[in-house]
């Protein structure tokens, strides 16, 4: 296959395949798409969420993506990342030096969630779904492949080298102005493999994937239960059992997830005071101290005129947070009161918060990036602030509460049926 047809996509994407029932994961309907849709997209009737794009994603696009990632990663970790000369002092980083500095100021939980966010579980995500895809294009099929491509679409939204390339953008911008910042062959294969990470996500469909490791039912019937995995829709005799395609559990509505959720919920908004009153470090400067809070970094890029990725902060960091937690609260306030009201709006808010929820991370890699340069003895030692664990606890938990909380709840409440 031509390397022009990886990216366009192949032409068996745009000639519908025969797709049989499909489940909502979001409303839980139970329905067969349409031959045709405008715009590429497959929509529910429902809820309106996008079930399948049409157009422009391949199997090997993905698979020349995902394994060109996992490459790129392997330099991106090894070769030097960033590195600053100043009075005569050295200093240089790599990956994982930031994620040194944490643990070495005694924050080793941040650090090790950092450390499995930027460097492990990247390599997991993108050299798990290469081999997934290199086993589907030569045939392999099953119950073990299914398995495997539920765990690797687990951790997709934990695995974050795209992310990181922005934190990492927006921390160069913080220290160049003052340093002489230069910028290593390590940073540049983070790029690239950032790129093709993001590529990784634009190429790869993931129901047309599911479709070639194990069929769905060919047509709604009465009574049926939708996998939220992998949104197989299964006999009502599968309800509590696993999936025979994904090997997930399948529920009509997840066990006490509105009290699961709004655990987790109440346990990021205990962090909430402290991740936004506290500073996320202190820059010790000839013996001066100079803390910095979220908002400080905002305006100091704001003064620095770099409006962009001011603006990015300010909505990753304080926007989102804000949006995720007004949310999940209302989606449980609307489950109480078997609210009929918004339902599509609220369903969309969902998914906009599972989408760019990981994107609060941005603040704290911005920190991790020049933590490990800004530390020249006699001139310059930046420390940790409270706030930075307590900011990314806010935006883990907030994470966590949303995938625990099952959207279809919300039209359960008002007695919608699956079907």
């Amino acid at each position: 296959m031509q390397i022009g047809t990886w990216f366009r996509g192949s032409r068996d994407a745009v000639v519908n395949p025969p797709r049989g029932a499909v489940a909502c994961p979001d409303c839980g309907a139970i329905q067969t798409l349409k031959a045709f849709s405008t715009h590429g997209f497959l929509h529910c009737y429902r809820c309106g969420t996008p079930l399948e794009r049409m157009r422009g994603r391949s199997l090997d696009a993905a698979l020349a993506c995902a394994l060109t990632t996992f490459i790129l990663l392997w330099p991106a970790n090894i070769l030097t990342l960033l590195s600053v000369t100043i009075v005569g002092a050295h200093r240089s980083s790599v990956l994982a030096s930031g994620i040194a500095v944490l643990w070495h100021q005694d924050w080793p939980v941040t650090a090790i969630v950092v450390a499995m966010e930027i460097v492990i579980l990247p390599f997991v995500r993108y050299g798990g779904l290469a081999v997934i895809l290199a086993l589907l294009r030569a045939g392999v099929r099953g119950p073990a492949v299914g398995r495997a491509l539920r765990w690797i679409e687990t951790i997709d939204q934990w695995a974050m080298p795209d992310v990181f390339l922005f934190g990492g953008f927006i921390g160069y911008s913080r220290i160049a102005p003052f340093l002489p910042t230069h910028i290593g062959a390590g940073a540049y294969c983070l790029v690239a493999a950032s790129l093709f990470a993001m590529a990784t996500r634009a190429a790869f469909e993931r129901r047309a994937t599911w479709r070639l490791i194990g069929p769905s039912a060919a047509r709604p019937e009465p009574g049926m239960v939708g996998c939220q995995h992998c949104d197989a829709a299964l006999p009502g005799r599968y309800d509590g059992a696993d999936c025979p395609r994904c090997g997930g559990a399948v529920f009509r509505s997840r066990p006490a997830t509105v009290a699961r959720s709004l655990a987790f919920t109440v346990a990021g908004l205990i962090f909430y005071p402290i991740a936004y009153l506290y500073p996320m470090e202190a820059n010790d400067r000839l013996d001066s101290l100079h803390p910095y809070s979220i908002m400080t970094g905002v305006m100091k890029l704001v003064d620095a005129h770099f409006l962009f990725f001011a603006g990015v902060v300010f909505v990753a960091s304080i926007v989102v947070p804000f949006l995720k937690l007004f949310a999940l609260a209302w989606f449980a306030i609307s489950i109480h009161t078997r609210s009929q009201r918004h339902l599509r709006l609220k369903t969309r808010l969902y998914r906009l918060i599972v989408v760019i929820g990981r994107w609060s991370h941005i603040d704290v890699f911005t920190v991790v990036v020049f933590l490990p340069l800004m530390h020249l003895r006699g001139f310059l030692a930046v420390s940790v602030g409270w706030a930075l664990p307590a900011f990314l606890a806010v935006v883990v938990l907030t994470m966590i509460a949303t995938d625990l909380f099952d959207p279809r709840a919300m039209w359960q409440a008002t007695g919608a049926a699956s079907d």
